[in-house]
């Protein structure tokens, strides 16, 4: 809370204001959280932590406190500001006289920008550092036919659906990724065959790639719905994504042969997701439906594939950045205190289950 003006800080004080960052930036408890389909969901505490090394901004008791002790919390905050929001960053001035006493007062700015990110979901974003890999595993169906092949008459739809699976080490390398902004990520694509590649191909590019993350479930396209997120979902499949109704007017001779719906527009992307524990791993399902038009009139038999990539933090700032002016508002003399790259707590991502097709 605001401070009395025209008082020095206390070192009680200070580390108060530290060990209230740390909540963010490392962890809000020493000891692990572990995986209960309940507090995952409900406990709030769960969703701060970035699983970065704790500060070294703390001081001893009876310190006093000086400009070095600020600024020095002061790069920490500053390098956190920049993995959410890099350019948009509210970015927390350095003092220029190092032997210059802190006052009360001057910790007020960084009590603001502390509490309001520890309540409310920006504490999610991934600013421009990250790394994106949208095909770490790729699972075909080798272009076997599917579809149910009736008149518009019938209104039967086949599905084809696969599995990835998304696997840490444990929980908390699974919260660090999702709260420090990482993103799992599905892609789809349709080739060759006969019948389906340019209608499918079509309705994947209007979707383009699928990101699940802790904030939202989200699709780089125009085409589908967003719903769940890394922390409502439970050890039930749930419904995390979903795009109907294309327009794929004038593609191809396969399109409307038989009247029916306008253009096939029936076509449907469903993604569900669930969590749980693989022995001591901690991992999560994401099944793709692909769902046909009632009114196919000839299997679909073009070579369907399905990625499963991830988005994950890197350095922030990176070197490039560091090297700049701007760069010293990272730095206490030649050190930068950057948030690290979570890399090492990306997932191992396999496939869990082939595509298969139920009518």
């Amino acid at each position: 809370m605001p401070r009395t003006a025209g008082t020095i800080i206390q070192a009680t004080e200070f580390n108060q204001v530290v060990d209230s960052y740390n909540v963010l930036w490392n962890d809000p408890t020493t000891a692990p959280f572990t995986y209960d389909n309940t507090l995952h969901t409900s406990d709030v505490e769960r969703r701060k932590g970035w699983g970065q090394g704790a500060t070294t901004a703390s001081v001893s008791a009876q310190a006093k406190i000086l400009a070095n002790d600020y600024n020095l919390l002061a790069a920490y905050i500053n390098s956190g500001e920049y993995h959410r929001l890099d350019a948009g960053m509210t970015l927390n001035a350095y003092v220029a006289n190092v032997n210059q006493e802190i006052m009360a007062t001057d910790l007020n700015g960084f009590e603001t920008l502390i509490t309001n990110l520890a309540s409310n979901d920006t504490k999610f974003d991934l600013g421009a550092d990250a790394t994106l890999t949208p095909s770490v595993v790729s699972e075909s169906n080798g272009g076997t036919p599917w579809g149910t092949a009736d008149l518009a008459s019938a209104l039967t739809r086949g599905t084809l659906t696969s599995v990835l699976k998304y696997t840490w080490s444990d929980y908390n390398h699974a919260r660090h990724f999702f709260n420090s902004g990482g993103q799992a990520i599905i892609d789809l694509e349709a080739v060759g065959g006969t019948n389906g590649a340019p209608e499918w191909d079509y309705v994947f590019d209007q979707i383009d790639s699928i990101y699940v993350g802790a904030k939202t479930t989200s699709s780089g396209g125009s085409n589908g719905t967003g719903a769940q997120n890394f922390y409502s979902l439970t050890t039930a499949y749930q419904q995390v994504y979903n795009a109907v109704g294309f327009d794929t007017s004038g593609i191809g001779s396969y399109i409307g042969m038989y009247g029916g719906y306008s253009a096939y527009g029936g076509r449907e992307v469903t993604v569900n997701a669930k969590l749980g524990m693989d022995g001591t791993d901690f991992c999560m399902w994401l099944q793709v439906i692909l769902t046909e038009d009632a009114d196919d009139v000839g299997q679909v038999d073009c070579d369907i594939t399905v990625f499963g990539g991830h988005k994950v933090a890197i350095d922030s700032p990176n070197s490039g950045y560091l090297a700049t002016s701007n760069g010293s508002n990272h730095k206490i003399g030649s050190t930068a205190y950057t948030f690290a790259t979570v890399t090492a707590k990306q997932p191992t991502i396999t496939v869990d289950s082939n595509w298969t097709y139920s009518s």
